[in-house]
C-alpha cells in the first residue's frame, strides 16, 4: 500500500528507467516519438550517444530518424553502412562492442573522431520479421553490458519498431493516396465516387469540367440532378444487384451539366464494399468531346500526309534567267500579295504546280497548307467527293465522314491542277465556293464557310471548251482573274543548261554516283531539241543518260537524242528520235518535217495531228513496214493507229 492507503500502480513498479521511456513515449508519435525515445534510452543506459535509423530500400545506406548527443539533440544524417558496426544488425543480428570499436572499425573513421570507446545495436523488426532499421547507443567509455541494460535496451528496441513499421505503413498511404490524387486530377474522364443512396464522395477536376460545377457544389449531394432518368434507371438497378463486375454502359446516356444543358455520355461503373459500406465508381466521357477529338485527331492526319507529300516533292525557287521565265516571276511576285484568283496556262510539263508553290510561298498564306488536287486524276464521281468531302453513308463505302480539300486547305491555297477536267456539276459546286465561300459536303446539308485562295491551272483552251458548252463560262471569268502563261521549254532553251545543271545535282545523290555535267556536244544538242514534253522530258532524258553515262560525263550518245535530218522524225509521243528509215529517191527528196512549234494558242493536239499528217504524206500513207510512218516516227504501228484514231486521221494512199 502507498502512504496515502492506495493500491500502487503498475507504472509505479516499473523500474524508474522504464517508467520514464513509457512517460515520454506514450503521448506521442511520429518524429517526436523517436526523439522521445532515444533521450530516454541514453538517460536509462547512461551513455552519451544514441540514435534509431532506417535502412534505406537497398539496404546500403542509413537513415537516421533521431540523434542524442550527452544533453541534446544533433541534426540527422544518412551514412553508407559498408565498414561500420551497424553493418551486421542488417543480418538481424544484435552487435554489441563493450570497448575500442573505432579500433575494430578502422574504415569509420567517424568513431575515432568522436572519441567513441563501446558500441551496442538490435535490429528493429517487422511483425513478420523484416529488419526496417536499428536502435544504437555509443559511449566514450567501455560499456559492461549488464544483463538489467540489455532488457532495457531490448524493451526499447521492440517499442522503437513497432512505431517505426506504423510510421512506415503510414508513409506509403500517403504516397498512395497522392498518386492516386494525381492520376484522378489528371485523368480526362470524369471520376465521381458514391455511396448507397447515390450521394457524391468524390468529384476531380474533369468532372467539373464536363458538368460545369466545382466539386463543394455537389459532394455530399445525391448525383440525381446530373443524370437523365434512363441513366438513373441504370444506375439505381446497379447498385442494388448483388453482382460486383463493372458494368460498361456503350450506348450513349443523357447527361446533365450543372446549367441544364444535355449531353451523351458513356460511362463504366463498378462497386465495391469498404468496411461494410457500399461504393459506386463512375467513369464518364461526354460523347461529343471524342467525337470533335476523333475529327481533330483526323484532320491532323490528313494535314500531316498534305505536309508530308510537300516536303518530299519541295523543289527549290523557280530555275530561268531567260526574259520569258523573269517575266512570269515578275507577274507571280505582284499578284502574289493579293487575294486574287491565278489560272496557270501551260502546255503538260512546264512546271505549273511549281509555280503554284512559289505563288503560294510568296503569299500572306505561307503559313498555312498548300492542297493540291489533279482533276484528271480521279473519276468523275469521286472529284466532288474529293472537293468538298463526304458524310458517313453519302455512298457506298463512305464509312466514315471525310473532310475534302477545301476544309483541309482552310486559310490557305488550294491548286487545282487541269481543271479542264472537272464535270459540269462539279464546276457548279465550285462556282458557289469561289463566289459565297460555303459549301456542303456530298451527302450533306449543312453549309461550311471556308477561306480558300484558288490557283488553278490547264493545258487545255478553256475559252474553246466554253464555246463547245464544256466548261461553264461565269467559272472560266472568275478563274481567270489574273492568267499567266507559262512558257514551254522551246521558248526558253537558254535555261536549258541550268535545269540541267539542278537535275544532275539531284540524280548524283539518288544514283549514288559522280556527275559533273554534260560534254560540249551533248549540251549543243540538248539545246537544239524541240522538247515536246517540257521540262518533265528533259529530267527524264537526263535521268536515263545518267544512268547509262559511263564516266562522270554525259555524252550526247547517252542522251539517246539524234540530230533531226532526211529521213528521221521525231516522235510527237515519246519526243525521242527514230532510227533513220531507208527511202527512195523521191521520198528522199521529200525531207521529213521536224515537229513545228506550237502557235500562240494552239491546243497540243492540234499539234500532233498536224505532224502524224504530214509524215504518213511522207511516206505515201504507208503506216507499218521498214519505210511506212510507224517506223518513221519511232513507234509501234497499232499504237500509231490508237493515236490516228483519237486523232481523227485517215489515211489516203497517192
Amino acid at each position: 500500500m502507498s502512504p496515502a492507503g492506495l493500491a500502487a500502480s503498475p507504472l509505479d513498479e516499473l523500474d524508474p528507467a522504464l517508467r520514464a521511456l513509457v512517460e515520454g513515449t506514450a503521448a506521442v508519435t511520429g518524429d517526436a516519438f523517436f526523439r522521445s525515445l532515444v533521450r530516454g534510452v541514453a538517460h536509462a543506459l547512461g551513455v552519451r550517444w544514441a540514435f534509431v535509423a532506417e535502412f534505406a530500400d537497398d539496404h546500403r545506406f542509413v537513415r537516421m530518424l533521431a540523434y542524442w548527443d550527452y544533453d541534446d539533440f544533433i541534426a540527422e544524417e544518412t551514412f553508407e553502412l559498408d565498414g561500420t558496426p551497424c553493418e551486421r544488425v542488417l543480418g538481424g543480428e544484435p552487435a554489441f562492442y563493450p570497448a575500442r570499436v573505432a579500433d575494430l572499425f578502422p574504415r569509420n573513421t567517424d568513431l575515432r573522431k568522436m572519441g567513441a570507446q563501446s558500441y551496442l545495436a538490435i535490429p528493429l523488426r517487422t511483425a513478420a520479421g523484416a529488419v526496417l532499421g536499428h536502435l544504437a547507443v555509443l559511449d566514450d567509455r567501455p560499456m559492461a553490458g549488464q544483463p538489467r541494460d540489455l532488457a532495457l535496451f531490448q524493451v526499447f528496441g521492440a517499442r522503437a519498431a513497432a512505431e517505426l513499421e506504423r510510421v512506415r505503413t503510414e508513409r506509403a498511404l500517403r504516397e498512395r493516396e497522392a498518386r492516386l490524387g494525381a492520376i484522378l486530377d489528371s485523368t480526362l474522364d470524369a471520376v465521381l465516387c458514391l455511396d448507397g443512396d447515390r450521394r457524391v464522395g468524390l468529384f476531380n477536376p474533369a468532372a467539373e469540367q464536363v458538368f460545369r460545377c466545382r466539386a463543394a457544389e455537389v459532394l455530399g449531394q445525391p448525383v440525381d440532378r446530373l443524370l437523365g432518368a434512363d441513366f438513373l434507371g441504370v444506375l439505381q438497378r446497379y447498385l442494388q444487384d448483388g453482382e460486383s463486375a463493372p458494368l460498361w454502359l456503350a450506348q450513349a446516356l443523357d447527361a446533365r451539366r450543372a446549367d441544364g444543358e444535355r449531353f451523351p455520355a458513356e460511362a463504366t461503373l463498378s462497386r465495391a464494399r469498404v468496411d461494410g459500406r457500399l461504393l459506386c465508381t463512375l467513369i464518364l466521357r461526354d460523347v461529343n468531346d471524342r467525337h470533335q477529338a476523333e475529327a481533330a485527331l483526323a484532320r491532323l492526319r490528313q494535314e500531316k500526309a498534305y505536309l508530308q507529300e510537300q516536303a518530299l516533292g519541295e523543289a527549290p525557287d523557280l530555275i530561268g534567267r531567260s526574259a520569258a521565265m523573269l517575266a512570269v516571276r515578275a507577274q507571280l511576285d505582284k499578284v502574289a500579295a493579293t487575294e486574287a484568283g491565278v489560272l496557270l496556262l501551260g502546255e503538260t510539263g512546264t512546271g505549273k504546280e511549281l509555280l503554284a508553290r512559289h505563288l503560294h510561298r510568296k503569299s500572306p498564306r505561307a503559313a498555312q497548307l498548300l492542297v493540291k488536287m489533279n482533276c484528271a486524276a480521279l473519276p468523275s464521281e469521286l472529284i466532288e467527293s474529293e472537293l468538298f468531302g463526304h458524310e458517313k453513308g453519302a455512298f457506298s463505302g463512305a464509312i466514315a465522314s471525310r473532310k475534302g480539300r477545301f476544309e483541309l486547305a482552310d486559310g490557305g491555297t488550294l491548286f487545282l491542277d487541269e481543271v479542264g477536267e472537272l464535270s459540269l456539276p462539279a464546276q457548279a459546286k465550285l462556282l458557289r465556293v469561289l463566289q459565297e465561300r460555303e459549301f456542303e459536303r456530298v451527302g450533306g446539308s449543312r453549309p461550311i464557310r471556308v477561306d480558300v485562295r484558288v490557283v488553278a491551272a490547264t493545258n487545255r483552251d478553256l475559252a474553246q471548251m466554253v464555246e463547245a458548252g464544256l466548261f461553264r463560262a461565269d467559272l472560266y471569268y472568275r478563274l481567270n482573274v489574273f492568267p499567266v502563261r507559262v512558257p514551254p521549254l522551246r521558248e526558253r532553251p537558254e535555261d536549258i543548261p541550268l535545269l540541267v545543271t539542278h537535275t544532275l545535282a539531284g540524280l548524283a545523290r539518288r544514283l549514288g554516283k559522280s556527275l559533273h555535267g554534260v560534254s560540249p556536244a551533248a549540251r549543243e544538242r540538248l539545246i537544239a531539241w524541240s522538247w515536246p514534253g517540257n521540262v518533265r522530258e528533259l529530267q527524264n532524258v537526263i535521268e536515263r543518260a545518267a544512268i547509262l553515262a559511263s564516266g562522270d560525263t554525259i555524252e550526247v550518245e547517252d542522251l539517246g537524242l539524234m540530230p533531226v535530218s532526211p529521213g528521221v522524225a521525231l516522235s510527237p509521243v515519246t519526243g525521242l528520235a527514230a532510227q533513220p528509215v531507208p527511202m527512195d529517191a523521191a521520198a528522199a527528196a521529200r525531207p521529213l518535217p521536224m515537229a513545228p512549234a506550237a502557235e500562240e494558242g494552239a491546243n497540243l493536239e492540234a499539234v500532233e495531228r498536224r505532224h502524224i499528217e504530214q509524215v504518213l504524206a511522207g511516206c505515201n500513207g504507208v503506216i507499218e513496214g521498214p519505210k511506212g510512218a510507224a517506223a518513221a516516227l519511232g513507234l509501234h504501228p497499232s499504237t500509231l493507229r490508237s493515236r490516228m484514231q483519237k486523232l481523227g486521221i485517215r489515211t489516203r494512199r497517192t
